[in-house]
């Protein structure tokens, strides 16, 4: 019963999962498919190479005016930051970690990898700060900072830049280290707002029947000397799917189903006692992340408010006034992601202090950022619908004309830009009553056997709520 959970031992039933989605014709399909998820891994990094193709030097030379319209135009800006990051999150919260199953990063880096132990290039091993998590938040935040301080959202050229150093990255790393799935784990900066916004939702990978596995004695699942295999591998993260946890990296890549004998390992709801829905609090980079994202989101949400921009933006602006040469994005960035981080969990920690907590203060932040997390998260998809519907009816012009230049002489020449798919009082009603079935549902369901926790966990929840809902309260009065 090694690498059991004392959990599954006492709660296992059969089945642990819920409208199994392996178990449908189509999933068991894609088990028996040698070319998943790699064939898709191809399609999606032969669309990353072409993006970056189609922004190679375009908005070099624009004005901001103009950069303000090429951002929607061309069809990198448009496809990266108008569909896909808002989709992403969207997915994370839904689906997990899905995107992982068909990002082409992973691919590369496991070329790499794969070349490195052809050439039999020495590789080290990650080091343990880099196996905590601590270099994907800096990567996170440093490319937030870019994003504002260089405008790099509306820009073609810096984009398609940033796709090729992060598929650099990929690849190099793959060489560098041991370690299979490197850049996934230590390197790539979207993996702390997909392994944080992933954990919540109840679609999981996890085990059948805990039963099987504990009569398991080949364990192909976890077999060291099946994880160099092109298809049918054991874990490549090198995770036991017999006792998962929701923050063990899994990447929804499927090669546990596939390997396992007895047919044991499925992707569907998973009920409250499986491992993959265990209730732990975040781990520290994890809760790092959610304190800067808050600042992000929060800020984000209300810029939607044409009328509540001054305010918004009131304080970097201020800043900005001390050193009017240096560019006001690198004062809006340091507002979103420090300063603003700090007033909201400042303000949160003495209502939870007020409410009784006695604990340390490092503790109440992670108790209260893992309480405010799916509320972020929700934020987050609030911002991404808002930017979709305003993006998005550019699409088909953007597919006509990539590059997007011939699209903007049409504006600049006084053609109709396209209206949004829906207004923001719309989208501003139908995310609150998401925020109140999300915190009605989830107020009971947070870490329960947290010692002490109950004064951080309300303060996490309803101030975040508090914030969230007068924001979102805005987009439809104002």
């Amino acid at each position: 019963m090694e690498g059991i959970s004392e959990v599954q031992r006492t709660h296992g039933r059969r089945s642990w999962l819920r409208g199994d989605l392996l178990a449908t014709v189509p999933g068991r399909a894609l088990l028996r498919a040698s070319w998943f998820p790699v064939g898709i891994q191809v399609v999606m990094l032969g669309i990353a190479i072409w993006l970056g193709y189609v922004g190679w030097n375009i908005g070099r030379d624009s004005s901001n005016a103009d950069l303000l319209i090429l951002r929607k135009t061309n069809l990198t800006t448009l496809a990266v930051w108008g569909l896909w990051w808002p989709v992403m999150v969207v997915i994370a919260l839904a689906f997990g970690r899905a995107w992982c199953t068909v990002c082409p990063m992973e691919l590369l880096n496991r070329a790499g990898y794969r070349l490195a132990v052809w050439t039999r290039v020495p590789q080290g091993e990650l080091g343990t700060w880099l196996r905590a998590g601590w270099f994907v938040v800096i990567a996170y935040v440093v490319l937030q900072v870019v994003v504002a301080g260089m405008s790099m959202h509306r820009v073609p050229y810096l984009t398609a830049y940033m796709l090729l150093v992060l598929g650099m990255m990929a690849f190099v790393t793959g060489v560098i280290y041991r370690r299979p799935r490197s850049f996934c784990h230590s390197f790539c900066p979207a993996k702390a707002l997909l392994a944080v916004y992933g954990r919540f939702t109840s679609l999981q990978l996890d085990v059948r029947d805990p039963e099987v596995c504990i009569d398991c004695t080949t364990r192909e699942c976890v077999d060291p000397a099946l994880r160099d295999r092109f298809d049918k591998r054991s874990c490549p993260s090198q995770i036991a799917p017999f006792n998962r946890n929701p923050a063990d990296g899994c990447v929804l890549c499927m090669q546990c189903a596939k390997v396992c004998p007895y047919d044991n390992i499925g992707v569907g709801l998973a009920k409250s006692t499986a491992g993959s829905r265990q209730s732990m609090l975040l781990q520290p980079y994890e809760t790092v992340f959610v304190l800067t994202a808050t600042g992000l989101v929060l800020h984000k949400v209300l810029e939607e408010v044409r009328v509540l921009v001054p305010w918004s933006k009131g304080v970097p602006t201020w800043l900005n006034g001390f050193a009017p040469d240096i560019s006001f994005g690198w004062f809006e960035a340091l507002w979103f992601l420090l300063l603003l981080p700090l007033l909201f969990w400042g303000v949160t920690a003495g209502c939870a202090y007020a409410l009784g907590y006695r604990g340390s203060l490092t503790r109440l932040l992670t108790i209260a950022a893992t309480a405010a997390a799916p509320l972020v998260a929700l934020g987050h998809v609030a911002k991404g619908a808002a930017k979709m519907s305003t993006w998005a009816g550019y699409l088909p012009g953007s597919l006509r004309d990539p590059r997007g230049l011939d699209y903007l002489a049409q504006y600049n020449e006084g053609s109709t830009p396209p209206g949004d798919l829906a207004g923001l009082p719309v989208l501003g009603a139908v995310m609150l009553l998401l925020l109140g079935g999300l915190v009605w549902w989830y107020r009971r369901r947070l870490f329960n056997d947290a010692p002490g926790a109950l004064a951080a966990k309300r303060a996490g929840l309803y101030v975040m709520s508090a914030a969230l809902c007068a924001s979102l309260l805005a987009w439809i009065l104002l």
